[in-house]
């Protein structure tokens, strides 16, 4: 519900070309947020058809100040992914849908200007660094995990600046996401990135000490993922204190950010990560 609430405001809100950029994390992002945040206890449920379900209605989380910003934030990532492509490899494709979706994402960028500055410089750092073979994992990683915090702190908006212990939380927790999807990617990009030359930060690192990683990937990984749930157990002690944790859309959105956090996000690591450790 909160996956086609995203793609629904963003169609609503930046324009319909935008909708072919989303990603389940926005809608992932627009639950936490709204079940933290403790401003809406119930978001509104439509059931509307779409190009993906014509022949049925789905459901779709609406009137969310959350999701509104899931699908901004969906916006920013989608232009700056296409405005990369055209920049690194002169992809013409790109270079068109970016001109497509500038009114959209204007539109976007004066409603979070601060995000979208973050995003836009973030993503600029990132560039640099692998243009250069940046072969520290940790410093690679840092500009994507840092805008991740900023994104989950979500600091165009009052609801969580004024509340400094869920800000701190929540910065945390994006901070250790994006640095463990970064480190993700990296490992699951691996063998195609050495066969096509392209930049990994595995691959640098693996070459600059005669074949091996001196960083225990996987390591780093679960690191990640134990910070990530202690800041996320903090928040909802905080957030039970607030509401009435009977609530059936508390019961059901802490059901499946549990699922992802504890054991969705461990799965993944300990069959991608291992993996690559055996192929070296």
């Amino acid at each position: 519900m909160y996956y086609c609430g995203v793609c629904k405001s963003i169609g609503r809100n930046f324009g319909q070309l935008s909708r072919f950029g989303l990603v389940y994390e926005t809608a992932v992002l627009a639950m936490l947020l709204d079940l933290v945040c403790t401003k809406v206890t119930t978001p509104d449920i439509i059931g509307k058809s779409c190009i993906a379900h014509p022949l049925k209605k789905a459901k779709a989380v609406e009137n969310s100040e959350c999701v509104d910003y899931a699908a901004a934030v969906n916006v920013f990532l989608f232009y700056f992914k296409l405005q990369d492509s055209w920049q690194d490899d002169k992809n013409f494709l790109s270079a068109a849908g970016q001109r497509a979706l500038k009114r959209g994402f204007k539109k976007a960028a004066k409603q979070y200007p601060m995000v979208a500055d973050f995003v836009y410089f973030s993503l600029r750092e990132l560039a640099k660094l692998e243009k250069i073979n940046c072969k520290s994992i940790d410093e690679a990683c840092e500009p994507f995990a840092k805008m991740m915090s900023y994104i989950f702190k979500w600091p165009d908006s009052d609801i969580f600046v004024n509340n400094p212990v869920k800000f701190y939380l929540l910065g945390k927790i994006g901070y250790n996401v994006g640095k463990w999807i970064y480190l993700i990617d990296a490992v699951c990009d691996i063998e195609d990135d050495r066969k096509s030359k392209n930049y990994n930060v595995l691959i640098k690192s693996q070459n600059e000490n005669s074949g091996v990683i001196t960083e225990d990937v996987k390591t780093v990984l679960n690191l990640c993922l134990a910070n990530c749930a202690e800041a996320y157990q903090e928040l909802l002690t905080i957030v039970e204190k607030e509401i009435d944790t009977d609530n059936l859309h508390f019961i059901n959105a802490k059901g499946v950010i549990d699922n992802l956090f504890y054991i969705g996000m461990r799965n993944i690591t300990e069959k991608k990560a291992g993996k690559m450790h055996e192929s070296l």
